[in-house]
């Protein structure tokens, strides 16, 4: 409540505060005093006299004052102002039922064990249309996540308005004050009525946020009615962050915890990584502060999206954080090599095979790629279950590779192939049908000397080169090509990724199902060129892999996302059959063009996939920090009396209120001094005499 005076100027009267001082004051002592004789007796009787009026005049004085200064008050037009509904008329009409059920309601009302504050304020709710008159219009609009009402309008049958709010669960999403006005408003239809808000009003931005509408309810009649519910032991523990960073042991998970209550708290917290492994540790997190842990990753798991877990029991809802994990330890990929040699660096594969693992096998077990050597005849040893990408290198005859390479390519995996002197274009355009990006033709001599011709240097907008762009690039150029296929593009989705500096194609790239296939046209040792030399050949090697999903054991996008937010995903038009599975199984999407649409309801690790294929999408879903965040942020009334103070601001004026007080005060003291003439005081001056 907030006091005013509406003619502050008539507070100058106060200055007639001073009358009733002058008047007791009136009165003074001599400033020579001699008693003698008699005298002394005189003075016993003035000192008698000052008793009285020290005792039994101050209460005339008090009421006189008291009562001037209410009528100088009451001049000024006091008034006493205070957020509520100052319309009459508002009180009637439809009435609609708003209930938050945002994650921040899932709150314990009485601390742990007691009913939430949403199992609460349902419970009013029912008593409220139970309590309304029979035949009053009424709705219930849920405002938790995405605003929404229960039914398709108004109606008079309370009991299936009961009815449907026993449907009505705890979300996960925030709170969508906004749209639950919006829906209450339009559910009115301008006819005027009641919106009463259930809600506990907490986080800073809600009611803020909603000043348009409430705006819109004062411009149209609207009644509005907060009910407040509020937790007698406020407090909640949440995961801020979780983050995956490189480490000694394979790596960490950095971890920061808030408080957002009044005492300390330790609590359990668990890390539960994509390949089934749980860290275990304890937490203490300060009042009102924040705590940060960080969790060490074995040397080797799988990809996708991890979920950390804390033991919360005031508010369970947030508990849950979920983030992107990369594989961790060494992506495996198949090398086929068609022309082993007599020695390791006479192999095909011998400056492949240091580009992908530069550190030996030793090293690429502790993170990186793990290649494994075979001949065309090992291709039984492909396990799309281990291996991401096939390398084949200069392999005579295809045709035997087939039924192992199509549907492992089909499925997701992706396959490099390099040519040399041991290919026929024939035997690869028969054998390969329907994985090479281009048909090929007889092989050519490249560039005017033995030196061969330059490379051109590569896109840095493409996603393949892309890291190229901050260093690196140049040393393309100085790769030359003496020899190489040449090849047919028929347009069928194929993309030069690499060429010579006069436009012959050296790198081809086509999509084929979920995988890619990528054609060098020469060879990857010191047969027809020497890009194996130079310094942008290990890193290219290396992205090649990661391109192809060996470094995230998956080639689907990462995504971030929070409850209630529809993602949009695309899959391509052929993906007939890609669905979403989320925290509790199967979710609900809808095809769009080539995208697929979905909301998820609950934080977690959503997949996007075709049956058999690795996931098309990681989606990491988390709830809205700010709902984590239990103070109550500003007072809906108190920001409607702000937007529209002429719809809700309640003014009490009190100049009345004042005058009758000072007409109370000026009876009060007549009677005291009536009372006071007529009160026997014999004994009380025989007693000061006789002192």
């Amino acid at each position: 409540m907030t006091p005013a005076l509406l003619a502050p100027a008539a507070l100058g009267l106060l200055v007639l505060l001073a009358g009733p001082l002058v008047a007791h004051l009136a009165r003074r002592r001599p400033t020579d005093d001699r008693p003698y004789g008699a005298m002394l007796l005189l003075l016993r009787l003035a000192e008698l006299q000052r008793r009285r009026q020290r005792v039994q005049d101050l209460p005339l004085l008090m009421l006189r004052l008291i009562a001037l200064l209410c009528v100088v008050l009451a001049v000024t037009g006091p008034e006493l102002r205070y957020p509520g509904d100052a319309r009459s008329a508002a009180s009637g009409g439809p009435v609609i039922f708003l209930l938050d059920n945002s994650l921040s309601m899932d709150l314990r009302a009485g601390g742990v064990g007691d009913e939430t504050l949403f199992s609460a304020a349902r419970a009013a709710l029912e008593q409220r249309i139970l309590a309304l008159p029979e035949g009053t219009p009424a709705a219930v609009v849920t405002f938790g996540g995405a605003a929404a009402p229960l039914g398709p309008g108004l109606t008079s049958d309370h009991g299936a308005l009961i009815a449907a709010l026993g449907g009505v669960r705890q979300g996960y999403g925030g709170t969508d004050l906004v749209g639950g006005l919006r829906v209450g408003r339009r559910l009115l239809e301008g006819r005027g009525g009641t919106l009463v808000v259930l809600t506990d009003e907490a986080g800073p931005v809600a009611v803020d946020a909603a000043r348009g509408e409430l705006d819109l309810l004062a411009r149209q009649e609207v009644g509005l009615e907060p009910v407040l519910f509020e937790s007698s032991a406020p407090g909640n523990l949440s995961i801020a962050e979780a983050e995956y960073g490189d480490g000694l042991e394979g790596g960490t998970v950095r971890l920061l915890l808030v408080n957002h209550g009044a005492a300390a708290a330790e609590v359990p917290l668990v890390v539960s990584l994509p390949g089934g492994a749980e860290i275990t540790t304890f937490v203490e997190v300060p009042a009102g502060g924040t705590a940060e842990e960080r969790v060490t990753v074995p040397r080797s798991n799988e990809g996708g999206v991890g979920i950390a877990r804390l033991s919360d029991p005031l508010l369970p809802a947030d508990d849950t954080f979920a983030f992107h994990l990369p594989r961790v330890g060494a992506s495996r990929v198949l090398v086929v090599d068609g022309d082993p040699g007599m020695t390791a660096a006479a192999s095909e594969v011998y400056f492949l095979e240091r580009a992908l693992a530069p550190w030996g096998p030793s090293g690429a077990a502790r993170g990186g790629v793990l290649p494994e050597i075979t001949t065309p005849s090992g291709i039984a040893a492909l396990d799309p279950d281990v291996h991401r990408v096939v390398f084949m290198a200069n392999v005579s005859d295809p045709a035997p590779l087939l039924g192992a390479l199509a549907p492992f390519v089909q499925a997701g995996g992706g396959l490099v192939i390099s040519l040399g002197s041991n290919v026929r274009a024939e035997d690869y355009n028969a054998g390969l049908a329907g994985l090479l990006p281009a048909r090929l033709t007889a092989p050519v001599a490249l560039g005017g000397d033995d030196r061969g011709a330059p490379t051109a240097l590569p896109d840095t907008s493409l996603p393949l080169f892309k890291p190229f762009s901050r260093g690196g690039r140049s040393s393309f150029g100085a790769a030359r090509w003496r020899r190489a296929f040449g090849v047919e593009l028929d347009g069928a989705g194929a993309t030069v990724l690499l060429s010579t500096e006069a436009g012959a194609p050296l790198l081809i790239e086509r999509k084929v199902g979920r995988g890619r296939v990528l054609l060098f046209t020469s060879t990857l040792d010191l047969d027809w060129g020497d890009l194996c030399l130079q310094a942008a050949f290990m890193p290219l090697v290396q992205r090649l892999v990661g391109q192809l999903g060996g470094e995230s054991g998956g080639a689907g996008d990462r995504l971030v996302a929070r409850v209630g937010e529809p993602l949009s995903i695309p899959v391509g038009a052929s993906a007939e059959e890609v669905s979403v599975t989320g925290p509790q199984g199967m979710v609900a999407a809808q095809r769009a063009g080539e995208g697929l649409r979905f909301t998820p309801d609950r934080p977690g690790a959503y997949a996007v996939e075709l049956p058999g294929a690795p996931p098309l999408a990681w989606v990491a879903v988390n709830t809205d920090p700010v709902e984590s965040d239990l103070r109550r942020g500003p007072g809906l009334l108190a920001v409607a009396a702000e937007v529209a103070p002429e719809a809700f601001l309640v003014r009490l004026e009190l100049w009345g209120p004042l005058l009758w007080l000072a007409l109370a005060a000026l009876l009060a003291q007549a009677a005291l001094s009536a009372w006071m003439g007529r009160r026997p005081t014999k004994s009380e001056d025989s007693d000061a005499l006789a002192a």
